[in-house]
């Protein structure tokens, strides 16, 4: 035969956990609760007082299970929270790992970059200090051509006057040459004779 009865949430609740508590099923604790209820003698005062001790002991019991279920339950949602915590935090170090590596590639790239531009820079320095050499020795050059021209010009102007002053010389020398030749001509016959010069040219 079987017997039913409605049962509310809670107390379907109960009945698990007192089963679980003494290691049988519910059914069972039914049957036992039932057996014992039909089989029980007529109770004492005694026995009803310490009955109600007991049941005041299993309520108590059940109500610290309850608090620590419910501290477990708490447990448990905290526990999921802390996982999904972990689980977002282990996602953003691997994102943050990911991009570290990027960022390390590129700082390498900066650093060869740099090097390279160190490399040019320093070329360009050698290069300007050259060509800043061969700048200053350009000038000299300048300077001493400068100083060269000036020096030609000063003499070719002095070899002009000289050249004038032996043209002027010359000059003068072939005028006098014409006038000592002039004065060195052979007398005439007749001034010959006349001034008794003809023995000497004879």
């Amino acid at each position: 035969m079987r017997i039913y009865a409605p049962l509310d949430d809670p107390a379907v609740e109960e009945l698990d956990q007192i089963a679980k508590m003494k290691g049988i099923s519910r059914a069972q604790l039914i049957i036992n609760a039932v057996d014992a209820y039909l089989h029980q003698p007529e109770p004492s005062t005694e026995e009803l007082d310490q009955l109600r001790i007991e049941l005041d002991q299993a309520n108590s019991e059940l109500g610290r299970v309850k608090r620590e279920m419910d501290q477990a339950s708490d447990l448990k949602t905290e526990l999921e929270q802390l996982k999904a915590k972990y689980n977002q935090s282990t996602t953003e170090i691997s994102q943050r790992w990911e991009e570290t590596k990027i960022l390390k590639k590129e700082l390498d790239k900066l650093k060869k970059d740099l090097d390279e531009a160190r490399s040019v820079n320093q070329k360009l320095k050698d290069d300007l200090l050259k060509r800043q050499s061969e700048t200053d020795l350009l000038a000299a050059t300048r300077e001493e051509l400068i100083a060269a021209t000036t020096a030609r010009d000063k003499l070719q102007e002095a070899l002009k006057v000289r050249d004038d002053e032996i043209a002027f010389l010359r000059s003068h020398i072939a005028q006098l040459t014409q006038s000592i030749s002039q004065l060195s001509l052979k007398p005439s016959e007749e001034e010959v004779k006349r001034k008794d010069w003809w023995q000497f040219w004879k």
